[in-house]
């Protein structure tokens, strides 16, 4: 059985790459389980963030140990979960497809940028995970 993070079902996969301190990244590297907020790369007007959380995971599908550094400056993959699930259907459903590009945020911070994959859960009902 696969070790998940969050026991709720993903809405996409997504490669991160948190950015080194000297372009802006964190001091320090986040272990699995950091809440970032989550903002579209292509926006227009005001920042607006959202509840979507990473669970990063390895090439066997198992989640990150939460009391392991995460790489800094490479791709990983990483579960995405919406948290909202009125903003889920309303907001991200219709906008999130593969190739979209979006920040992860510490405050007004981006501290890793990312692209989507590919679509798993966020078409369908939102199922429980065993």
């Amino acid at each position: 059985m696969t070790y998940r993070l969050y026991p709720v079902a993903d809405d996409f996969e997504a490669r991160i790459r948190i950015l080194r301190a000297d372009e802006g990244g964190r001091l320090s590297p986040p272990r699995n389980g950091i809440r970032w907020d989550f903002a579209y790369a292509e926006r227009s007007g005001d920042l607006e963030l959202f509840m979507i959380w990473p669970d990063f995971m390895l090439p066997s599908g198992d989640s990150w140990a939460c009391d392991v550094p995460l790489p800094v400056d490479q791709m990983l993959l990483a579960r995405m979960s919406v948290l909202n699930d009125t903003l889920r259907l309303q907001v991200h459903r219709p906008r999130i497809r593969p190739g979209l590009r979006f920040h992860c945020h510490e405050g007004p911070k981006v501290v890793a940028v990312g692209a989507v994959t590919r679509i798993t859960g966020l078409d369908l009902a939102r199922p429980a995970v065993a």
